[in-house]
C-alpha cells in the first residue's frame, strides 16, 4: 500500500513563515500578513501569499478546527468500520483506487496542502501518511456523491442565479444552500476564508479549516461558482477533487468561457454540476459535468437558472442513472418548488429575498409538510448557505444553524472592512421556539425508532406522539405511528397512520415502499 500512496512535491529551502509565531492582537490571530479571526459571530480567515504559505497559515491559524473536524470523520470512520479487518479493507481499497490522485491535482494546489500538513500537527497517525490523508479528505465530498442515494448520506443542495429585470438594479444575484449532514461540526465551524494568492484572482469562499478546495465562492474578477452534486456511475479510479476543480476556478477565471475552458480539462471522477456566474457576461450558466462529458445549460428566455441536483441537458439528461435518480430522490421537488418561487416572484430580488429563498420550506404548490421534510428547498440539514452580488462585489455568508442564522456581508474588493448595515437577519424560528420544537421532534424520532427496535412499544408511541405535537404534518411521525399500532396488533388505526403518511408526501421512493408495504400488510391482516 506504501507504493500507492501520494508523496508530496519536492520542495528545497525553508520558507520564512515557517520560522514565524503566532501573534494575537486585538481579537485576531496573526501569522505574518495572515490572520484568523471573527466577524458578526463568524469565523474568518485571511490568507495571503504563495501557494505554501496560505497553506501553512490555514494549517497553523485554524489546527483547533482541523483537529476537531478529524476527531469527528476517525469517529464516523470507526463507527461504519468497528472492526480492524473492516477498517484495513477500507483503507486498501481507498488507497488502491485513488493511488494515482495527486497525479490530478495541480502543482500550486499541491504545494497549498503541502504547507497545511506542516502547519497543522497530525493527531492521527494511524490513519496514515498526513500529505497523503489530506489529499484525500478533498475528495470526500466526492465520495458522498457517489452515495446520494443511501440512507447513511442526507444530502440535496440547490442553488440559483438571477439577473437583470429579476433583481433590484438588474444586479447579479446567486443563492445557494450546501446540504450534507454528516456531522454538526461541519455546520458549527463553516469558515469564510478571504484569499489573496501571489499568483491569481483574489476571491471568498465559504468552506471549512484545512480546505484548500471551494464549493461556494467568488472572486474579485465577478465570477462565482458553486458545486452541486449529480448522480454518478461508481468510478474507476481517481481523478481531480471537484472543489479543488471550484478553486481553481476562483483563482484563474475571469468570465464563463476562461471558466468553462478549466472545468472541461480536468478529469472528475464523480458527476457534479458547477453554477457558474460572470458580471462580463452578465448572465449565470450551469456546467454539467461527468468523468467523460460535459454540456452547458444556459437559462433561454428567463432572467433566472435554477440548478438541483439532476441533470438538464440533452446531452445527459437521459443517462439511466439520472432518470432513476429523478424518480428515488428529492432533487426534482426542490427544482420544482424554487422555479415556481423565482417565477412568481412579484417584485424584484435583493439579498434578503434570496436568503428567504434559502429558506423557504414548502413543497411545490406552496403546501407545508412539516419542518425537515427533504423534498423542501430548507430540510434543515444545510452546512452553509450564502448569498453573492456579484455585480456589486458583496458576498453573504450564513451564521449557523443551517442558513437559518443572520447573513454576515462582505466586500469582495474591502474584506477588512465591516457592513453591518448589510447584513440579513436571522430567520424568525430562531426566535419563536418553533426551531426548538423542531430539533425536540427530531430527537423524539430517533428516540422512537431506536425504542421500537429494542420492543418497547410504549415508549415508541409516546416518541410518536409527542413528534407530532412538536412538528405536525411531518409524515415520519405517522409512519412511526403506524409501525407502532401494527406492532400492537390494531391494524385498521396503522392503516389510517400509513395513508397518512403518505398523504405527507414522503421524500424519498425508498420511503414510500416502506409505508406501502406496511399498508398493505395492516389491510391484509384487518
Amino acid at each position: 500500500m506504501m507504493y500507492w500512496v501520494a508523496k508530496p512535491p519536492p520542495f528545497t529551502g525553508q520558507p520564512a513563515i515557517v520560522k514565524l509565531v503566532p501573534e494575537t492582537r486585538g481579537d485576531r490571530v496573526y501569522l505574518g500578513r495572515n490572520w484568523f479571526g471573527r466577524r458578526e459571530g463568524l469565523p474568518v480567515l485571511y490568507l495571503t501569499g504563495t501557494p505554501f504559505e496560505m497553506g501553512y497559515a490555514n494549517g497553523v491559524l485554524t489546527q483547533n478546527l482541523i483537529h476537531r473536524q478529524e476527531d469527528t470523520i476517525v469517529q464516523l470512520f470507526h463507527r461504519v468500520a468497528p472492526y480492524r479487518w473492516t477498517q484495513f479493507l477500507m483503507e486498501f481499497v481507498v488507497t488502491c483506487k485513488n493511488r494515482h490522485l495527486a497525479e490530478h491535482v495541480i502543482p500550486e494546489q499541491q504545494m497549498e496542502i503541502l504547507g497545511l500538513a506542516c502547519g497543522c500537527p497530525d493527531v492521527h497517525p494511524e490513519m496514515g501518511p498526513y500529505f497523503n490523508r489530506i489529499l484525500n479528505y478533498h475528495g470526500a465530498q466526492d465520495i458522498s456523491y457517489m452515495m446520494m442515494n443511501s440512507p447513511l448520506i442526507h444530502r440535496g443542495c440547490t442553488a440559483f442565479g438571477a439577473w437583470g429585470l429579476r433583481t433590484r438594479d438588474g444586479h447579479l444575484l446567486l443563492g445557494r444552500n450546501f446540504d450534507w449532514e454528516a456531522a454538526p461540526v461541519f455546520d458549527e465551524d463553516r469558515v469564510v476564508i478571504i484569499c489573496e494568492p501571489d499568483d491569481g484572482i483574489p476571491f471568498i469562499s465559504l468552506a471549512w479549516a484545512g480546505m484548500a478546495g471551494c464549493v461556494s465562492g467568488m472572486n474579485r474578477a465577478g465570477v462565482s461558482v458553486t458545486v452541486n452534486g449529480a448522480p454518478s456511475h461508481l468510478p474507476d479510479g481517481a481523478a481531480t477533487p471537484t472543489c479543488l476543480v471550484a478553486r481553481e476556478v476562483l483563482q484563474h477565471a475571469h468570465n464563463i468561457a476562461e471558466a468553462a475552458e478549466i472545468i472541461r480539462r480536468r478529469q472528475v471522477f464523480v458527476s457534479a454540476m458547477f453554477l457558474v456566474g460572470s458580471r462580463a457576461d452578465g448572465r449565470f450558466v450551469v456546467i454539467e459535468k461527468t468523468s467523460v462529458r460535459m454540456a452547458v445549460r444556459e437559462a433561454g428566455g428567463e432572467n433566472y437558472l435554477v440548478c438541483a441536483n439532476h441533470f438538464l441537458t440533452p446531452e445527459l439528461q437521459d443517462d439511466a442513472v439520472n432518470q432513476k435518480f429523478k424518480r428515488v430522490d428529492t432533487s426534482v421537488s426542490r427544482f420544482d418548488r424554487l422555479t415556481e418561487l423565482l417565477r412568481n416572484s412579484p417584485s424584484p430580488l435583493d439579498a434578503a429575498d434570496c436568503a428567504a429563498l434559502l429558506r423557504d420550506r414548502r413543497l411545490p404548490g406552496g403546501r407545508f409538510a412539516g419542518n425537515g421534510h427533504r423534498g423542501s428547498l430548507n430540510p434543515l440539514i444545510a452546512t452553509h448557505a450564502v448569498v453573492m452580488d456579484l455585480t456589486g462585489g458583496i458576498f453573504w455568508a450564513a451564521t449557523p444553524p443551517h442558513q437559518l442564522g443572520r447573513f454576515v456581508a462582505f466586500d469582495i474588493n474591502d474584506p477588512e472592512k465591516a457592513l453591518p448595515e448589510l447584513a440579513v437577519a436571522g430567520d424568525p424560528t430562531l426566535t419563536d421556539g418553533e426551531y426548538e420544537k423542531y430539533l425536540a421532534a427530531k430527537a423524539g424520532l430517533s428516540d422512537g425508532w431506536r425504542a421500537l427496535k429494542q420492543d418497547d412499544i410504549a415508549a415508541a408511541l409516546h416518541c410518536a406522539q409527542a413528534a407530532e405535537k412538536n412538528n405536525p404534518g411531518f409524515y415520519q411521525n405517522s409512519w412511526l405511528l403506524a409501525e407502532v399500532l401494527f406492532r400492537q396488533g390494531k391494524y385498521p388505526e396503522a392503516a389510517q397512520a400509513c395513508r397518512k403518511a403518505m398523504a405527507g408526501q414522503p421524500a424519498l421512493a425508498g420511503e414510500r415502499r416502506q409505508i406501502e408495504q406496511l399498508l398493505d400488510k395492516a389491510e391484509t391482516q384487518k
